[in-house]
Order: C-alpha cells, then structure tokens, then sequence
C-alpha cells in the first residue's frame, strides 16, 4: 500500500504500542472510521499558523468551527456544536467557565501543546463519552514519555510563531526527563496579538488576544501498573470577543488529575481517571469596546457591566476491558459534577448586582457496556448500551430591582419569586444505545451501517436563565433569551451508511446520514410575557424586547461528507474533503436550525520530498441561504480562498514551516461566525457579520531534542 493511504485508524493502533523512544513531533488528526492523512493534509499542524485546537476542525470531514474570538473556537460537527458534543480534553471533560462559551474545551490546549486530535467520524461509540449526541472529540496534549532504559533521558520541544495578519507571537516549550519507569515534565506557552486585519487595513476591534499556559506532570511505571499526575492551568488576560456583548479581561485556574492503569492477565485492562476543575472568569463590556452610556434608556443610568462567573467540578471515571466471544468487551462507570456562578455588577453603581446563576448545579452519572468483534469472516459488529442519570439544581437568585415598585421592579419581583418558589431540582435519565456493522465487501471496498439512539439534558443556561439575559452558551445571534427548568431532554435516532474504497493510487469515504431528534432544543419568540416587559425596560441595544425561550422543538439534520485522496506520483498527491449538511425543525413550518456551515470543500496539492513539502490549498464555501429565521440569522455569500504552505526540516529536529493565508486577500465571511457587537470598530458595523482574516504571512520553527 503507498503511504498516502497509511491510517490514521493504524496511527492511533501504533501510538497504543509500548513507547520505545520519546517523540515529540508527531502530532496528528486522527479520525476513527476513516483514513484520514496524517499531518493536516501532509504539512503537520505544529507548523500552520493555528491558535487553539479548534481550528484543527476545518481539516475534518463534516466538522467547523463556530468562532466568537480570536481564542474561542465551539466545535462544531453536522450541524451540532457546544454542549452537544462530547469534547474530551486528556480524559477530562472541561466545563467551561464561562456562561457563553468564551473558554470551550478545545480552547484549553494552545495549538502547539496539542498532540492528537481524534475525531469519531459518523456515530460516537458508546465508550467515547457520556453525551454524544453531536459526537465525539478527544484532544491530547504533548507530555513527556517513558524510554526504554533505565538511564534518565531529557528530551523536549520548542516551537516559535508569527503572524503578519495580528502581529500574532506564540511561543511553547516542553521539556521532559525521563527513563522506562519514571517520567517528569514540563510544559509553558504564551500566545499574544493584536486586532487583525482584513480586505487591506481595515481591522476587526476588539480581537486582540493574550494566553499563557504551563503545564507540570509526573507518571511512573511499576510492572503492569502505570500512574500519572497532572496539573495544567489557563491565564488568559484581555481577549476580544466582537460578536458576544462582553469581553474576556481574565481567565484564571486549573485543573489537577490523576490517571491509573493496570494491564491484567488474558489481555484484560483496567484504567481509572480522576480530575479536579477550579476555574474563575471577569468579562466586561467597557475595558476593549464603547459600552453605549449615550443609548440608555434611563437618563442618567449606566451601562457598564462586569460579569464574575466561576466553576467548580470534577470527575470519575473506571473502565474494565477483557475479551468476549470473540471480540472485546468494555465496562465502565464514570460520572463529573460542576457547579456554577455568575454574578453581574456596575462599577459606576455600587447598588447594582444581578444573580445570573446562582449555585447552578449539573451531575452526571453513567455506567455503560460495549462489545466490538467479528460475527463472521469480514463482518465486524461494534454495539453498546449507557444509562446516565442527570441530576440539576439550583440556588436561588436575586436582583439589585427586588421589592422596588418603580419602574420595572415588579416585574423583575415577579421573575425571582417564579424561579425562587418553583421546584428548581430535576433529574433526567438518559438511555443511549448503538449497533454498527462493518462489511468487508473485497479487499478495496468495505461498508458501513449503524443505528444509534443518543439523548443529552439541557444545559445550566437553558434551565436555569431565569432573567432575558444573553448568555446562551455561545450562540452569539443578537439576542436575549430566558430558560425553562422544566425542559425535555433532546432524543436523536441516528441513522449512518458509509464505503470505504482504496485501490491503486485512490482513496474515497463518503458517507450519509440523517438524525431525527425529538425534543431539540432551540429558542422560541416569546411575546407579552414579564421578560418581554423586563427586556424592553432595560433597554437591550441588540436585542430590543425580542425574547427567545428555551423551547423543546422536533427537528433533523441530514447530509453526506467525503473524504478523498489521489497519489499523482511518489511525489505528488491530492487529497480533499467534502461536506454538507442540512438541519431544519419538522415542526412549526420547517424554519431552518441555527448555524450551520453551508457545503464546503477543500482541495490540498501536495509536493513531499524527504525533508520537505510545499502545499496549495483551496478552500471553498458556497451561499448559506438556509437560515434560522426564528433569531434573524442572516445569510452568507460564497467565497473561495487560496492557501500556500510550506515545510522543511533542514537539521534533524528542527522543523521551519512558512506559508500565505488567503493569498489573494479575500474579503469573505465564515458563515459559522457570528455578527458584530462592538460600536468602537470603525471598519465593521454593528449587527454586520464579522469578516475572516485578510492575507496572513506566517513563519513557525519547531526544535526538538
């Protein structure tokens, strides 16, 4: 078989292997079901001019990103993102501090520090998480690795990189000291730059950003058993975030975990995992935009906002393997619990404060059983059940407004003696279940079918929003909504049917499927209500009186993704993806769902000597004309962009990528972006999407040793 066509399925067999030497340039996308390319289409990520793990995404078939920032990427995958899909960061599930998504998961490893990115392609298995009904996505860090001998061994990485496009400068080391039994490292990274630039000089404002992160760790190996410790922490400093209404000033915290594994007789396995989560996080609307004191309502009155939201978690998780009936057989008990709090302040009026969550809980505990194994020659069946009970509270709240009878005081009153006097405890139990077959048709040709049964609760913010406020999770659309504790949780039946064709020098793996989801959860007009009169009395400058509720709709999502490659010659090869996919409601007159990245493809031309490769890539989006009209989603022009990259290793270690970004400056809008939010930017108008970068001249250099 040619190289091109070595999988990332097989890489990620060949990482489980007993590690014989430390290497730290390996980095990968790894997509399971699939064979996907190594290296981001043959020029390895470490040497793109990427910021966070997110954007990795764009190299995945039926994967996006939504971004509201510079730093805040939402995965996003067939039409679902954010808390539907289970985004796993080095076995943690990562809760996001912030109430709109300002930190998601995949934030959390700085692009250089990320390791592997492994996507589920189709179907998330039943082991890859709890929560999977918009998939799976498992990001590992760079760590230090054992050796094979018993003399103490230092190793590590440093990677340097700029971007015209931002005046961008990020900058990592790893190191490592190690030996077959003991292991000690050490990872920090700063990433910093300034607003970027599009269509020429024009900038968007604010979309600076600033990150440090470090990471420590120590694992040990005794026999069969294997133990770690790990403790990474965030300190995000003034990050601009346009298309939300407030910016990031700090996120601070960590997370600590340990992780333990034994390797038992007769191939069997266990492995346990634990994390700690404490993390806190100030927004604001003033410090890196106009706040808008000239369009209040009030004569007098302020608009200044803080918001200071925290979060307080962890998790648990034991998974036993042993082989069964000829295949394998996985056990597993895990669960995490979070708490949530945010309060919302006005420097310039000490009496103001507003209780946007208050104490908001949400527990997970799942158990689930999975076999994977033959039932006859070439066929291969893969099935699971998991049960996951979730229970949710919360606190009650208040408002600076309580008891005051002038102007929207009674109805604020009236909001917080709702939620307050309701029954604010819920609990949800969620049943999921698959069976996915694989049929080895010949030895070029095998296909795939599955049926999948997948459930998720509502998020904190869609139960326990209790005030029209905007924050959603991220969902940036201009507009103001308000909970409902006594939501459903979302149902998907997912259907799956996919080939896989490799003969000669072609590869192709298409794949199609529609979900049919009860319950989906979206937001509904709400109109004379006492948060139409609360919202219009305070005014929102963006979202007037429109209220959206968190509403239990039935919807779908259907669509085909392809992922192909050709090898011209030894030298030259073709590799590409394709996607589209279609989400609108079944209900209420088939209005379009929300956020959906239109049909795209990208086409990669790669030259790959020895030690070094040169890329054209072409990236392109058609028209969105299927919006949401329930929030005013508005439409997006097609557009194509032009990419050149280039990578040489000139010494051993030492890697040098060097590439243009939209070579032809463009002037194009990601449809998954969001729109304008702040009035100080001077080239982008308020409630206009917010554009892409323009041309971006980037320079990488990585050295391991």
């Amino acid at each position: 078989m040619k190289r091109f066509k070595l999988s990332l399925l097989s890489l990620a067999v060949i990482a489980a292997l007993p590690v014989k030497a430390a290497d730290y340039t390996n980095q990968t996308i790894i997509v399971e079901g699939a064979s996907m390319r190594p290296g981001a289409f043959g020029i390895a990520p470490e040497s793109l001019a990427f910021k966070d793990t997110a954007a990795l995404l764009k190299r995945v078939p039926g994967a996006n990103v939504n971004r509201n920032g510079p730093l805040t990427g939402i995965a996003s995958y067939r039409g679902q993102f954010g808390g539907r899909i289970n985004a796993v960061v080095d076995g943690m599930s990562w809760k996001e501090v912030g109430p709109n998504s300002m930190d998601p998961p995949l934030s959390h490893i700085p692009a250089a520090l990320t390791d592997k990115l492994t996507v589920y392609r189709g179907i998330a298995p039943i082991s890859s998480g709890i929560e999977t009904i918009g998939g799976s996505m498992i990001a590992e860090s760079r760590k230090g690795e054992f050796t094979d001998g018993e003399e103490f061994e230092f190793h590590g990485l440093a990677s340097l990189g700029f971007s015209e496009v931002d005046n961008g400068l990020t900058s990592s080391v790893l190191s490592a000291y190690s030996n077959d039994s003991h292991r000690f490292y050490a990872s920090i990274s700063k990433e910093q730059g300034d607003d970027y630039e599009f269509d020429g000089s024009r900038t968007v404002d604010p979309s600076q950003y600033d990150r440090d992160a470090y990471t420590v760790g120590y694992g040990t190996k005794f026999g069969a058993h294997e133990l770690g410790f790990n403790y990474s922490n965030n300190d995000t400093g003034h990050t601009g975030s346009a298309s939300l209404p407030m910016d990031i000033i700090w996120v601070r915290g960590g997370i600590f975990s340990a992780d333990y594994s034994v390797q038992l007789a007769d191939n069997r396995s266990l492995e346990i995992d634990y994390y700690y989560q404490d993390m806190r996080h100030l927004m604001n609307n003033f410090s890196l935009r106009s706040n808008g004191t000239n369009m209040t309502a009030m004569a007098g009155s302020s608009r200044t906002r803080e918001n200071l939201t925290t979060v307080d978690g962890g998790g648990l998780s034991a998974v036993y393997k042993m082989p069964f009936s000829n295949g394998h057989l996985s056990l597993g008990v895990q669960g995490d619990q979070s708490t949530h709090d945010g309060f919302i302040t006005d420097p310039n009026n000490p009496m103001f404060g507003v209780d946007n969550f208050n104490g908001a809980e949400r527990n997970r505990y799942s158990g689930f059983a999975e076999w994977k194994g033959d039932v006859q020659q070439g066929l291969e069946l893969e099935t699971g059940l998991r049960y996951t009970q979730v229970k949710m509270d919360s606190d009650e709240v208040g408002h600076h407004m309580y008891g005051n009878m002038m102007m929207i005081g009674p109805q604020v009153t009236e909001l917080v003696d709702s939620f307050n006097e309701g029954d604010r405890s819920q609990t949800d139990h969620n049943w999921d279940f698959d069976v996915i077959l694989r049929q080895s048709i010949s030895s070029e040709l095998t296909a795939e079918v599955g049926f999948a049964r997948k459930m998720r609760s509502p998020s904190y913010q869609e139960r326990y929003l209790w005030i029209p406020l905007e924050a959603t999770g991220g969902l940036a659309d201009n507009r103001v909504y308000i909970g409902d504790v006594n939501l459903e949780p979302e149902t998907a039946y997912q259907f799956e049917l996919g080939l896989e064709y490799a003969a000669g020098e072609l590869y192709l793996a298409p794949r199609a499927f529609y979900h049919r989801v009860n319950d989906y959860i979206q937001g509904e007009q709400v109109t004379g209500t006492t948060a139409n009169i609360v919202a219009d009395g305070a005014n929102s400058i963006f979202g007037g009186d429109t209220v959206l509720q968190f509403s239990n709709v039935d919807a779908e999502l259907y669509g085909v993704d392809v992922e192909w490659g050709y090898e011209l010659t030894t030298d030259w090869r073709l590799d590409g993806t394709v996607s589209y996919v279609r989400g609108r409601r079944r209900d209420g007159g088939g209005d379009n769902l929300y956020r959906i990245a239109p049909f795209n493809t990208r086409t990669q031309l790669t030259f790959e000597q020895n030690n070094w490769s040169l890329a054209t890539e072409l990236e392109a989006y058609s028209a969105q004309n299927d919006v949401a009209a329930y929030n005013g989603e508005q439409k997006s022009a097609g557009y194509g962009l032009l990419h050149v990259r280039g990578e040489i290793a000139p010494i051993a270690g030492l890697k040098v990528g060097l590439g243009v970004e939209n070579i032809l400056d463009r002037d194009f809008e990601d449809h998954t972006s969001a729109v304008n939010r702040a009035m100080n930017n001077e080239d982008v108008a308020v409630g206009d999407k917010i554009p892409g970068q323009g041309r971006n001249l980037y320079v990488t250099a990585s050295y391991k040793w």
